[in-house]
C-alpha cells in the first residue's frame, strides 16, 4: 500500500497537531509513506493540489489532516480498514467537532443547492455508517476513485450573511462528498476515530467531553435561538432557512511547474 499524508496549512501548525502526528502508527502493509504540505490562504486549492499529487504519485490512499486537529495513534489503521471493508467506500472521515465544541462535523440529507435541509447524522462511539458528508479535518480518500471525478475536485461555497456582514469560505469538503455519492460511491463517518479540534484563542482541545451515545444515537439539527446555536432532535416540519445562490468562477493560475 502507498499512503500519502497531506497537510493544508497557513504555515501555523499547532503544537498539539504536531505532537499527535508523531504518535501515528502506520499499517503493516504500507510500503511507501510520504508527506506533502501545501501552504496558503485558500484551503480548497490546497486540498485540490494534495489530491492531484496523490494521483500523480500513484498512491492508494491520501489522508488529509488539518493543522489544528489532534489525531489518535490508531487513526490511519482504522480509517484504512473501514475503507477496505467496502469496495464502494471512497471517503472515510474521522469524528471531530467544531472549534466551539458544539457540533459534530458531519451531515446527512445535505444538498449543495439547499444546504439548510441537512441534519447531523446519528452515530455511536463505534459506528462507521454511510453519511452525506464529513468534514475534512481528518479524512481518508481512495485515490483511484477520486481520479474518476472531473477536475477541479474541490469547489467551495461562500456563505454570506448580509445581516451581520459576515463572509466565510465553506463546504468544499461536503461538495466533494456529494460528488462522490453522485458517482455511486459511499462516504462514511468513522465515529470510532475521535479527533480533538484545537482552539488557538483559548488553548483548548474541543470537545472537552465527548457526547454520550444516548445523545448522538439520534438524528439532530441545528437551531438558532437569540443568536446562539444548539442541537435538537431532527424535525422535518421546522421551516428551513431561505437561500439564494449566485455562481462565481475561480481561475487557477499555475506557475513555477516542474
Amino acid at each position: 500500500m502507498k499512503l500519502l499524508l497531506g497537510i493544508p496549512t497557513a504555515n501555523d501548525m499547532t503544537k498539539p497537531f504536531l505532537t499527535s502526528l508523531g504518535g501515528l502508527t502506520l499499517p503493516e502493509d504500507c510500503v511507501q509513506f510520504e508527506r506533502t504540505v501545501y501552504v496558503g490562504n485558500y484551503v480548497p486549492a490546497q486540498r485540490e493540489m494534495i489530491v492531484r499529487e496523490a494521483i500523480e504519485g500513484g498512491f492508494d490512499y491520501v489522508v488529509m489532516i488539518d493543522d489544528d486537529i489532534v489525531v489518535p495513534p490508531h487513526a490511519l489503521n482504522t480509517l484504512i480498514a473501514i475503507a477496505q471493508a467496502d469496495e464502494q467506500t471512497a471517503v472515510v472521515g474521522a469524528l471531530y467537532y467544531s472549534r466551539d465544541g458544539k457540533k459534530p462535523m458531519a451531515v446527512d440529507n445535505w444538498h449543495s443547492a439547499s444546504t439548510s435541509t441537512a441534519a447531523i447524522p446519528a452515530f455511536t462511539s463505534t459506528s462507521t455508517s454511510p453519511v452525506s458528508g464529513v468534514g475534512f479535518g481528518c479524512v481518508l480518500i481512495d485515490v483511484a476513485k477520486a481520479a474518476e471525478l472531473e477536475r477541479p475536485f474541490f469547489s467551495p461555497q461562500i456563505f454570506i450573511e448580509r445581516a451581520s456582514r459576515q463572509v466565510r469560505l465553506c463546504n468544499e469538503d461536503y461538495r466533494f462528498c456529494e460528488r462522490m455519492t453522485e458517482a455511486g460511491y459511499r462516504v462514511r463517518l468513522a465515529a470510532n476515530v475521535r479527533c480533538g479540534h484545537y482552539e488557538r484563542k483559548t488553548d483548548t482541545v474541543m470537545p472537552v467531553a465527548w457526547e454520550a451515545d444516548a445523545l448522538t444515537g439520534m438524528q439532530r439539527m441545528i437551531v438558532v435561538e437569540s443568536g446562539n446555536e444548539r442541537l435538537v432532535a431532527f424535525n422535518a416540519g421546522i421551516p428551513v432557512a431561505s437561500e439564494r445562490h449566485e455562481v462565481a468562477s475561480v481561475d487557477y493560475l499555475f506557475t513555477g511547474e516542474r
